[in-house]
């Protein structure tokens, strides 16, 4: 693997990029258990972590995606709309339309947990994820899924069935491996009454 462009120095957008899609191949190494190239995955997974608790320290947030647009043939694609949240921009993505893999999907939430985040959408949104492995980062993860599964329950259980499978598996390994035995705060809901 190659570490060029993942130092804790100020970092260009092609850089960023460039760290995000080695920190994807990471995840897809990470995910098969006798993949020979895991140790060497592990320390650039953390390297780029530490790059980007930098990159927050110092104030350098990932560019804001600008709403200009160029003429164009004035129809919308709404299947081209992404929601650019944490969890989204490490990867993870559930149901039928260009899904994650439950191993690697397991991957981004050991990283969204374990490590330092990506500087993204601000300050203000950024905060609210808090530090690495504490109360405050799993209750957000937490929240996050929870939340995901309850929109998909009230809207049409039948279209995002795959995807509430998918959160709600991911929400009990969550609960399971870092919950169980070492937190006590009020776990998620995911009915739609909530």
């Amino acid at each position: 693997m190659n570490y060029a462009g993942c130092t804790p120095q100020p970092l260009y957008r092609f850089e960023n990029d460039r760290c995000l899609g080695q920190l994807r191949n990471v995840f897809r190494i990470l995910a098969k258990s006798e993949d020979p190239r895991r140790e060497e995955a592990f320390k650039l997974r953390q390297k780029i972590s530490f790059t980007w608790h930098i990159q927050a320290q110092q104030g350098k947030w990932f560019e804001w995606p600008t709403t200009e647009a160029s003429p164009g043939v004035r129809k919308l694609k709404a299947n081209s709309w992404r929601q650019q949240g944490i969890l989204g921009f490490l990867g993870y993505h559930v149901g039928e339309m260009l899904p994650t893999s439950p191993a690697v999907r397991w991957r981004v939430l050991e990283y969204a947990f374990e490590c330092h985040l990506p500087p993204l959408n601000g300050p203000a949104y950024f905060s609210e994820w808090g530090e690495p492995k504490t109360r405050r980062r799993l209750a957000k993860l937490a929240n996050v899924l929870a939340s995901l599964t309850r929109n998909a329950k009230r809207r049409d259980t039948v279209s995002f069935a795959t995807a509430i499978n998918d959160w709600e598996g991911d929400l009990a390994l969550l609960h399971q491996r870092y919950y169980v035995d070492f937190f006590h705060f009020g776990w998620p809901a995911t009915d739609a009454l909530h």
